[in-house]
């Protein structure tokens, strides 16, 4: 080895114990900083409504409620598409999944079969 190769060994040695230093904040998650730890409770506003006027928060429920009984009733009574490929590839799957289930069920009566 010559004195040159040497030397660059002999500082790379020197500066490893250099790597340990640095900024290690990425390694701990932020913390929740006391005030918010030690905050007493608070109620929320909205729920001054709620305890004020019980009726408006049932009727509020049931026209949200109304509202997406209409919307989930529109998507139902749409059509399905009727598209060879989709239609064939929905019963290459169907026939994909009955493969799956008889062998499983191969696997549960003879676990040390071949493919189990």
């Amino acid at each position: 080895m010559t004195r040159r190769a040497g030397t660059g060994i002999v500082a790379l040695i020197a500066t490893l114990p250099l790597l340990g230093c640095g900024d290690r904040s990425g390694d701990y998650p932020a913390l929740l900083p006391t005030d918010q730890v030690l905050a007493e409770p608070s109620i929320p506003g909205h729920a001054q409504i709620a305890a004020n006027s019980p009726d408006q928060v049932v009727a509020d429920l049931e026209t949200a409620g109304a509202a997406l009984a209409v919307s989930s009733a529109e998507v139902t009574a749409n059509t399905p598409v009727a598209d060879a490929a989709l239609n064939s590839r929905a019963e290459t799957l169907r026939q994909r999944a009955a493969a799956l289930r008889r062998a499983a069920t191969a696997c549960a009566d003879l676990p040390d079969a071949p493919g189990c």
